[in-house]
């Protein structure tokens, strides 16, 4: 960053104030835009990536504080400083509590200003800097874990063989339970190894423009034969005319994929999976105009998850997600994994379930 230009945001309503900051700043080599509302600031955000964003808490159509919710959960990389007058030191708190770095009081100190913002970005790409060694290290680790456990499960497949020598029905019947054991792992580090993958930001989306039903018949397909061996009804169906969209076919085939396996995991037999594809209009931020979405939908007649567990679905910290009735266990990481592909689309994910009355997961890719 420092061979780069920083690019900062200000947002505030008072002409005079914003002038002045973005001149002094401007003077000092940083790239400057200003915002004279909190609605302008928001559509200046989604439309560039800002490394500080200085807000002024009291502005009209969305104050400082909506603005920095909104600059949160869309810009991982940008920093908020908040201005505020002596009178509104509370709220200047409560941003703090909502993730803002720093607030400073009017009148702003411009001597001060520079400095603090420098000191900002260089913390944020010292800490940046850190969370790729930590998962670049775990990376290795788990990476380093796969192989041997790997090379166990196709030693046990020779003796299961009998290359070893005949093996007892008993024998076999153990080997067997290893086996199931060591895929779970398995399953575990792979997994943990596409999240790091993800979180760590090393991988990118190939988009191409694609039909977003083509994807969802493609995995279907894969799942017919433990659909029909468990005597599972199917139905898939799409809104006519939905248009072409930009996304990345290989990572949505992964969430697909994801999403029938928990449908056909936890759906009894004789039950049924209803996949449907449509074009919706969701408000994606509070007090934003709807926009236009494809979403995708996975139903299925299982269980259901309890209540309780509903808010805590896409957290990575929790332990497991238990069926009631059948006693079945996951980690969940699938679900966190398929959460940081849309949303690493500009999309939404999310699940709706009433218990003894089925599960439904939705995600929604936007239409640009």
């Amino acid at each position: 960053m420092a061979d780069e230009k920083i690019n900062v945001l200000i947002a505030d309503d008072e002409d005079s104030l914003r002038g002045t900051i973005s001149a002094w700043l401007g003077d000092e080599g940083f790239n400057v835009e200003q915002a004279g509302d909190g609605l302008e600031a928001i559509k200046k955000v989604q439309g560039k990536d800002f490394d500080i964003a200085l807000l002024d808490i009291k502005m009209p159509g969305a104050n400082g504080l909506e603005v920095l919710r909104f600059i949160k959960k869309n810009s991982n990389q940008t920093e908020v400083v908040m201005m505020t007058g002596m009178s509104d030191v509370s709220m200047a708190v409560e941003a703090m509590k909502l993730g803002a770095k720093e607030y400073l009081t009017k009148p702003v100190d411009l001597d001060q200003l520079v400095p603090q913002l420098r000191g900002l970005i260089k913390k944020r790409d010292s800490e940046e800097r850190i969370r790729q060694l930590q998962a670049e290290h775990t990376a290795r680790l788990l990476y380093d874990l796969h192989n041997p456990i790997s090379g166990l499960k196709q030693s046990i497949g020779y003796l299961m063989k009998g290359m070893a020598g005949p093996l007892s029905d008993h024998q076999k019947e153990l080997m067997g339970y290893m086996v199931n054991s060591i895929d779970k792992v398995i399953t575990l580090l792979s997994d943990m190894m596409d999240l790091t993958k993800l979180e760590g930001g090393r991988v990118r989306l190939n988009e191409g423009i694609g039909n977003i039903f083509d994807t969802v018949q493609k995995i279907t397909q894969e799942f017919r034969v433990p659909i029909q061996s468990n005597k599972i009804t199917l139905d898939i169906s799409s809104e006519e005319g939905l248009p072409p969209i930009e996304y990345d076919s290989q990572k949505i085939e992964q969430v697909m994929h994801n999403l029938l396996s928990n449908a056909v995991k936890y759906t009894p037999a004789q039950g049924a999976i209803v996949v449907q594809a449509r074009k919706v209009a969701l408000v994606v931020e509070e007090g934003q105009q709807p926009q236009n979405f494809l979403m995708v939908s996975v139903f299925n007649t299982g269980q259901g998850i309890p209540k309780e567990e509903l808010p805590l679905i896409f957290n990575r910290y929790r332990n497991v997600v238990t069926d009631s009735k059948d006693k079945k266990q996951t980690t969940g990481l699938g679900l966190i994994i398929c959460q940081r592909i849309v949303e690493a689309h500009n999309g939404k994910i999310w699940v709706e379930s009433e218990a003894g009355k089925g599960t439904t997961f939705f995600f929604a890719l936007p239409v640009r």
